[in-house]
């Protein structure tokens, strides 16, 4: 199982394993790429945990806008997943800080909903970015 945290100072945080695929393949592109994962969020008094299936490309194309956002420190990334169960945004300001907000929802289209709003700096994106690098090499996009 391999994991992308983002953490901040006050011990606000989202994490996200990943499982494995969700299933063998079978030719199919969508069907293909689903990832079981576990997430996990604390944000002040609140704290929960949830199973869903997102998109091997949702990594990646996270990690591509974080690596930008990362070499230029201005712009956003955001995760968002094809089914709308999280979605994490990270904004850079002209400083540097980093405000991570989003929200997350533990059943698919019709779940109970938790929204989140957190700082870090940027001196955390080296190991966001490392943990995602992990995941979208290990669970490559499966081409049908």
């Amino acid at each position: 199982m391999l994991t992308f945290e983002i953490c901040s100072s006050n011990k606000d945080y989202i994490a996200v394993t990943v499982q494995g695929y969700e299933r063998a393949a079978i030719g199919e592109f969508y069907d293909d790429n689903w990832l079981n994962v576990v997430v996990e969020i604390n944000s002040g008094a609140f704290r929960g945990r949830f199973f869903a299936s997102f998109q091997v490309f949702e990594f990646s194309d996270f990690y591509d806008q974080l690596q930008l956002l990362y070499d230029t420190l201005k712009g956003k990334a955001i995760f968002s997943t094809l089914e709308g169960q999280l979605e994490i945004s990270i904004t850079c300001n002209v400083l540097g800080n980093l405000e991570v907000s989003g929200f997350a929802m533990d059943e698919a289209g019709v779940g109970n909903q938790l929204n989140f709003q957190f700082q870090l700096d940027q001196t955390y994106l080296p190991k966001i970015l490392g943990e995602l690098a992990t995941i979208v090499n290990s669970f490559p996009i499966r081409n049908a």
